[in-house]
């Protein structure tokens, strides 16, 4: 992973590709996760695997992903954006995670007066808390009981924090674990260990949300030749 050290979010970089984060303002951090950075020497095609977060690169607001999507790296080229916890977004601009979902658009076309981070958390609500809840858990179930909400209303919840119902958010969020964590001792004790029921559902799962499975994205993030890619603004 370029950069060195864990990050928020996996990033599935290689050689000549640079990447960091820093943290927030203390003042805006129960809604911006980081802020991050990257530079590449060389052309790159960047895999972005979805991670129930939403994004602000240059004047663009960057809807959480529903599957992974592609990024053109220029050589030369060093590009920069704001990573949102999930529901950060939208309890920060007041704007639905549903109405952005897989969509980039400028910020001003959604957002009435385009303010400052510092002056829009001044009145913003905190993030739902049941997105935090639903990233981390294991079972719905318990997560819904302990809110009190019945099924159609934590739904309804999640997905205007996310954009994503409940389960495929909870799948996101441990596939990030998964990739964030690596292989470990062996890629069948990984899944385990993160509540897939053995290898192979642990493969077919990344797959159906990365495009390929755990071993080949970590290995070597090559892309299918049938995928296009957007190219990410300059700073």
């Amino acid at each position: 992973m370029a950069g060195g050290g864990r990050t928020h979010s996996v990033f599935l970089g290689g050689p000549g590709v640079r990447y960091e984060e820093r943290p927030p303002h203390p003042a805006l951090a129960p809604w911006v996760a980081v802020h991050w950075r990257i530079e590449a020497d060389v052309d790159f095609e960047l895999r972005i695997p979805p991670d129930g977060c939403m994004d602000v690169i240059g004047a663009d607001a960057i809807g959480s992903f529903t599957t992974f999507g592609v990024a053109r790296l220029p050589a030369g080229s060093v590009s920069s954006g704001i990573r949102f916890h999930p529901g950060g977004f939208p309890a920060l601009f007041g704007i639905p995670a549903s109405e952005l979902l897989d969509l980039r658009v400028p910020l001003r076309d959604v957002v009435r007066r385009c303010r400052s981070l510092e002056r829009l958390a001044t009145e913003a609500a905190p993030p739902d808390p049941l997105a935090r809840a639903v990233w981390s858990a294991s079972d719905l179930g318990t997560i819904a009981r302990s809110f009190g909400y019945g099924e159609r209303q934590l739904r309804r919840r999640i997905v205007a924090a996310t954009g994503h119902a409940p389960k495929r958010l909870m799948r996101i969020a441990r596939m990030q674990r998964l990739l964030l964590d690596g292989r470990g001792e062996s890629w069948a004790r990984s899944a385990v260990e993160h509540g897939y029921y053995d290898e192979a559902h642990m493969a077919n799962d990344v797959r159906d949300l990365a495009g390929a499975t755990p071993h080949a994205l970590l290995r070597s993030p090559i892309l299918p030749s049938d995928v296009p890619a957007v190219s990410l603004p300059s700073s």
